[in-house]
């Protein structure tokens, strides 16, 4: 199964990081394009425009886009994190990640050497006011940028969806890595949230991980709707493949668990552009 023209990973990871990375920006940028694959690249540490900007300025022939991350390295969940990541052009906005209270650090299996904050997004049952207060600026925004969900548990994932609701807001909303355990999304909970609107972002990674079989995450796929999913990789730790090497063998498990070319090309190509509100390239 060859990599689908246009073909878009939602969420990659490079160097240099607190964290030992595959690649640098630029190098994994090289890599990437080798591969024809676009990419989104994420830090928990905060925004990658740099990263972004540096690769597209090294290897202009690269399509790759940036995010911010609302851990406590740019204050949290607050407006004018938000801002900065909307006026640097970031195509997704992740809630907290490592910061969540939903996530144990501790099954990172590496050192971290920060406190963790246990950043919450919702207080019994509904989004707190700064989530509120993200979401407007989001949605007041002329250019599309995407709603990550992040680490957030379960029913936080739920209280966001209810305040995009709520407040009548035009916010593209993505479930992020949902087959990961720590997640508490089983499948009918994933496609609940689909029903809502949500996209659910079938990453590779929990396969990777052992939280579920390339069965039971083609299963997945289907019962929630391919309409409603995009893959990605999550992929940039030094102890995995590197990302473009991750997502052949990602196109290559959906074709052996039985999808079909053309239900990959709407996973790896359709689904993740319109999401970002992005053409695929002529």
């Amino acid at each position: 199964m060859s990599v689908p023209r246009g073909a878009l990973d939602i969420h990659v990871h490079a160097g240099p990081s607190v964290f030992n990375r595959t690649h640098d920006a630029i190098v994994l940028a090289e890599s990437l394009t080798r591969q024809n694959i676009a990419a989104v690249y994420k830090s928990h540490f905060g925004n990658t425009h740099a990263h972004v900007r540096l690769a597209e300025t090294h290897v202009p022939e690269a399509e790759v886009y940036s995010s911010a991350t609302l851990n406590s390295f740019v204050g949290g969940v607050n407006e004018a994190a938000v801002e900065h990541a909307l006026e640097t052009d970031a195509a997704v906005v992740w809630l907290p990640t490592l910061d969540a209270a939903n996530f144990n650090v501790t099954a990172l299996g590496r050192d971290y050497p920060f406190p963790v904050r246990n950043l919450t997004v919702a207080d019994d049952g509904r989004a707190t006011n700064s989530v509120r207060s993200v979401l407007e600026t989001i949605a007041d925004h002329e250019n599309r940028t995407v709603l990550g969900n992040g680490h957030v548990s379960c029913k936080e994932t739920a209280a966001v969806l209810d305040a995009i609701e709520e407040m009548g807001l035009s916010v593209p909303y993505l479930v992020t890595h949902a087959d990961f355990e720590f997640m508490g999304l089983n499948t009918e909970t994933q496609a609940r949230l689909a029903d809502r609107g949500a996209i659910l972002e079938k990453c590779y990674l929990p396969v990777v991980h052992g939280d579920l079989s390339a069965a039971e995450f083609v299963a997945s796929i289907r019962r929630i709707g391919i309409d409603h999913c995009v893959v990605s990789t999550d992929h940039g730790a030094v102890a995995n493949e590197s990302p473009p090497a991750a997502y052949e063998t990602l196109l290559e498990t959906l074709w052996n668990e039985g999808l079909s070319e053309a239900e990959i090309e709407q996973l790896a190509v359709t689904n993740p552009r319109r999401l970002l509100g992005v053409e695929t390239p002529a």
